[in-house]
């Protein structure tokens, strides 16, 4: 594709673009200068451009290099070479040199890796790929802010592609003029045509990206066809309208996001959130809630949809005490009754183990991290615990009518224990649930054995088996010391 405005030949690559007066540059300079203003650009900070080479980025860096003086701050700019378009991206690597040249502002290029055309959802690939790339740029130079070149027009397209895509109120405020992090957008009040305006009226080049003038993606659909007819035939101006709404959405975020953190400042205990209360909360401030404990787990919400926070709020609200929902990216929302935990889909189960307990001393369990204390007393020591004293983390058993000697292992489908105090037999299962033991703990909890009879459930239940009576001569002592992560549960 040739450059969008063509400079005559004779042109030197180090003379800069005719400077004019006009009102259509004064114009843009006056809209970015302002948005600098509101940004708060610091006087000595420095400014990096993500320069594509179209006519957004280029307009942005004529401007911006056209402020420095008047903000004091550092110029540079990077460029990501995708090379999905052939010689048409290598023009725009040549094009955007040539330009840094002309201005004397340092430019760094990369060339991306591993995108494919045949790749699905290719745009959003590429774009992410981008960011990590001006990240990884600015962090090396010590950029203070990444200025992008996104104006009121994407922002209008940016709000209707969500809104016919079902996103909620948080969606609807699409982008702003700071942030996330320190990605600035100096000319997002500004039109498509005032962009283009102020190049023509400073006879500045710019390339043009093939890919997006054909209507083969939803963006440019929208762009291309859809935005023109809805101003042309049904609403003009929605372009403005459509930017004020996103402002006020915005605004209207930011307040309910203030709120929603606070709440989750006093629910978080750890990495879990208290969900206590929740079916009480109306649903639209029960939802930032899970918005903001989401935000702060996964970094983004930009794969994050109102299903799944639809979803996540019922698993909330339901009358079950334990549940899951998956999530994209390889994440999960789990419900452990009052708690509400995010984790990685990707955790390695714990593998079964059986090993044998020390009938004095420490053994260590390298699966779950517990400890065993194990003590022998004879009979009437003055030292030996009382029964009645032990804690639920402590058991004594009669050393003699232990058949085999203590071991311990994980659960196995099925096992059953004859509880203390009651007559027949209750399947572990049961009391796992019963005692609001969290899932992801049940698999890997100790049950302490002798031979294949379950005597001791840590934290839980004694059985039958093996009891100190008046005629035991040897008893066996055992203390189960929990991991720190355990003793957060309130069975520990």
């Amino acid at each position: 594709m040739p450059h969008g405005r063509s400079r005559p030949a004779s042109a030197s690559p180090r003379s800069a673009p005719r400077r004019t007066k006009s009102r259509k540059v004064t114009h843009l300079h006056g809209l970015v200068s302002s948005a600098l203003e509101r940004i708060g650009v610091r006087p000595g900070s420095t400014i990096l451009v993500g320069l594509s080479g179209g006519p957004d980025s280029v307009a942005l860096l004529h401007v911006l290099e056209g402020l420095q003086s008047t903000f004091d701050f550092g110029l540079t700019a990077a460029h990501l070479n995708h090379g999905l378009r052939g010689a048409e991206s290598s023009r725009d690597e040549t094009f955007v040199r040539k330009l840094c040249f002309q201005y004397g502002v340092d430019l760094t290029v990369e060339r991306a890796k591993g995108l494919a055309r045949s790749m699905s959802n290719l745009e959003e690939r590429a774009r992410q790929q981008r960011h990590r790339f001006l990240n990884r740029v600015a962090d090396r130079i010590g950029a203070d802010y990444i200025a992008l070149a996104h104006h009121a027009d994407d922002q209008a397209e940016t709000l209707l592609m969500r809104l016919l895509r079902g996103a909620g109120a948080a969606g609807l405020a699409a982008m702003s003029e700071s942030g996330p992090a320190r990605i600035v957008r100096p000319l997002l009040t500004a039109r498509r045509s005032a962009i283009v305006d102020y190049l023509h009226a400073i006879d500045a080049e710019w390339v043009t990206d093939s890919s997006n003038l054909t209507p083969d993606l939803f963006r440019n659909k929208l762009r291309l066809e859809l935005m023109p007819m809805l101003e042309r035939d049904y609403a003009p101006g929605l372009t403005y309208r459509l930017t004020e709404l996103a402002d006020e959405m915005r605004g209207l975020d930011r307040f309910i996001a203030i709120l929603a953190q606070a709440s989750v400042k006093k629910r978080l205990d750890g990495s879990r959130l208290s969900i206590a209360g929740f079916r009480d909360h109306d649903p639209i401030f029960a939802t930032a809630i899970l918005r903001e404990y989401l935000r702060g787990h996964l970094g983004d919400l930009r794969r994050i949809s109102r299903a799944h926070l639809s979803a996540i709020l019922e698993l909330c609200r339901s009358s079950q005490p334990s549940s899951s929902t998956n999530l994209p990216g390889g994440w999960s929302a789990r419900r452990e009754y009052d708690s509400l935990i995010i984790e990685s889909t990707h955790r390695i189960k714990s593998r079964p183990y059986t090993m044998k307990l020390k009938q004095s001393g420490r053994s260590l369990l390298q699966m779950n991290g517990f400890r065993f204390v194990a003590k022998r007393y004879t009979h009437g020591d003055k030292n030996t615990p009382v029964v009645e004293e032990l804690t639920k983390m402590e058991a004594m058993f009669d050393a003699i009518a232990l058949k085999k000697g203590l071991m311990v292992r994980s659960m196995n489908h099925g096992d059953r224990i004859e509880p203390l105090g009651m007559s027949g037999s209750r399947k572990v299962q049961d009391i796992f649930v019963d005692r609001k033991l969290p899932r992801t703990l049940r698999e890997h909890w100790p049950l302490v054995t002798d031979g294949d009879v379950i005597v001791w459930i840590p934290g839980m239940v004694r059985s039958r088996h093996a009891l100190v009576t008046s005629d035991t001569t040897k008893i066996q002592y055992l203390q189960a010391l929990p991991p720190p992560r355990v003793e957060e549960t309130s069975v520990a």
